[in-house]
């Protein structure tokens, strides 16, 4: 096992792997039910979108109407807790007001903490803030239009798509008759074979 902080020794790794994302996962989610930051990006999507259109992601994006670094030192301190150690390292990303919180074990991005620039339309569910189906196809459609952004225009025209494919399915489930039993709530036969 190969420890990307060479300052945590081989124990301290170890540690972490047992205890697995899940802790992780859900310290942010506690962290983001008491705060006022907005959850963006394919997350966001996500919880709006039904399970079988969820594209899999590992990292937050939250956008913050004060201080990123702040924000992202005190979620980083209640990851540190949650692991009961010094996993996790906060440290400026490329794009200026952005604070990225990194994992010192793998190395991997957790969370980016962004200092929102404009207002942002969100929904609360589940007691955390996540923008809206209509702020991202507005934000997809302006990325989609500049050519700097073309390096990640694959992942915005995939998300796009399944915004779509989300909408039409439920104007026709508006369409049509009350669900039958064996039916999910999309009009998917389950329980069948």
């Amino acid at each position: 096992m190969a420890v990307v902080d060479s300052s945590l020794s081989l124990k301290e790794a170890e540690s972490y792997y047992r205890k697995g994302l899940s802790p992780a996962n859900d310290a942010i989610r506690a962290f983001l039910k008491d705060s006022p930051l907005i959850v963006y990006g394919a997350r966001a999507i996500n919880a709006h979108l039904p399970d079988w259109l969820d594209r899999e992601t590992k990292d937050w994006d939250m956008l913050t109407p004060d201080n990123a670094e702040k924000q992202a030192t005190t979620l980083e301190k209640k990851l540190d807790k949650r692991y009961s150690g010094d996993f996790f390292a906060v440290e400026p990303a490329v794009h200026e007001g952005t604070f990225r919180i990194r994992n010192r074990v793998t190395g991997e991005v957790v969370a980016d903490v962004t200092l929102k620039e404009k207002e942002v339309e969100f929904k609360r569910i589940k007691g955390i803030n996540y923008a809206t189906l209509g702020y991202h196809e507005q934000h997809i459609l302006e990325t989609l239009d500049d050519p700097q952004a073309s390096y990640r225009h694959w992942k915005d025209r995939e998300a796009l798509q399944r915004i779509k494919i989300f909408k039409a399915a439920k104007a026709k489930r508006a369409k049509r008759k009350p669900r039958t039993s064996g039916e999910d709530e999309w009009g998917f036969m389950y329980g069948l074979g």
